[in-house]
C-alpha cells in the first residue's frame, strides 16, 4: 500500500474514533494528564503506520487495543506506577460494539468535510497537520520532514487548527441560519 493509501486509509477508519478514544481515556483513566493522552494517541498513530491495514477488520477496535496495550506498557515500563492507574488499566473494557450504518456514513461525512476544509488551508500549515493526524509524527519529526524549525511547526499546526475550526464554525453556522430560515418560511406560509 502506497503513503496516499496509507494516509486515506487511517483518515476513514481511524480518525474519526481519535475524539471517542480521549474521551475514553478521561472517563476511565482518570490519572493520566492529557499530555500524557496526547502522547498515547501519537504513539498509537505510530504503531497504526506499522500495521498491515489488509488484516484490520475494524479501525475502531483496533485503535481501542492499541491505545489498551500502550497503557499497560507504559505501567510495566515505569519505575512508579501509581496503584490507582494499575486498577484502571485492569478495569478497561475496550467498547467492541461495531459502529452502526448512521454511525458509519456520520464518520465519512465528518472525513469528507475535514478533506474539504483542509484543501483551504496553506500548503505548509496543510501538511503539517496530515503529518501530524494522519502519520502521528511529533512536532519535532514534522520539523525534520519539513526542513523546517519547531516554532514554525507550531504555528503551521496552530493556524492549520485555527482554519480548520473557523470553517466547521462557519458551516454549523450556516446551517443554523438556513434551519431556522425554513422553520420561519414553514410558519408563514401556515398563516
Amino acid at each position: 500500500m502506497d503513503e496516499q493509501a496509507r494516509h486515506l486509509w487511517i483518515a476513514s477508519h481511524i480518525l474519526p474514533h481519535e475524539a471517542e478514544v480521549r474521551g475514553w481515556l478521561r472517563r476511565h483513566v482518570h490519572t493520566l494528564s492529557r499530555a500524557d493522552a496526547d502522547d498515547l494517541i501519537q504513539e498509537a498513530y505510530a504503531r497504526l503506520w506499522l500495521a498491515d491495514f489488509s488484516r484490520i477488520t475494524h479501525g475502531r477496535s483496533y485503535l481501542y487495543t492499541i491505545v489498551r496495550n500502550l497503557l499497560s506498557e507504559h505501567a510495566r515500563r515505569a519505575r512508579i506506577v501509581p496503584m490507582e492507574r494499575l486498577g484502571e488499566i485492569e478495569a478497561l473494557r475496550i467498547p467492541s460494539e461495531e459502529p452502526g450504518p448512521e454511525r458509519q456514513v456520520t464518520a465519512r461525512q465528518e472525513l469528507e468535510q475535514l478533506e474539504r476544509i483542509l484543501e483551504t488551508v496553506p500548503g505548509q500549515g496543510r501538511r503539517a497537520f496530515r503529518l501530524q493526524k494522519f502519520q502521528g509524527l511529533s512536532q519535532r519529526e514534522i520539523a525534520q520532514e519539513m526542513g523546517i524549525s519547531e516554532k514554525t511547526v507550531e504555528k503551521h499546526l496552530a493556524d492549520a487548527l485555527l482554519r480548520i475550526l473557523e470553517a466547521l464554525s462557519e458551516e454549523k453556522n450556516s446551517r443554523t441560519t438556513d434551519s431556522e430560515a425554513s422553520e420561519h418560511d414553514a410558519r408563514h406560509s401556515r398563516d
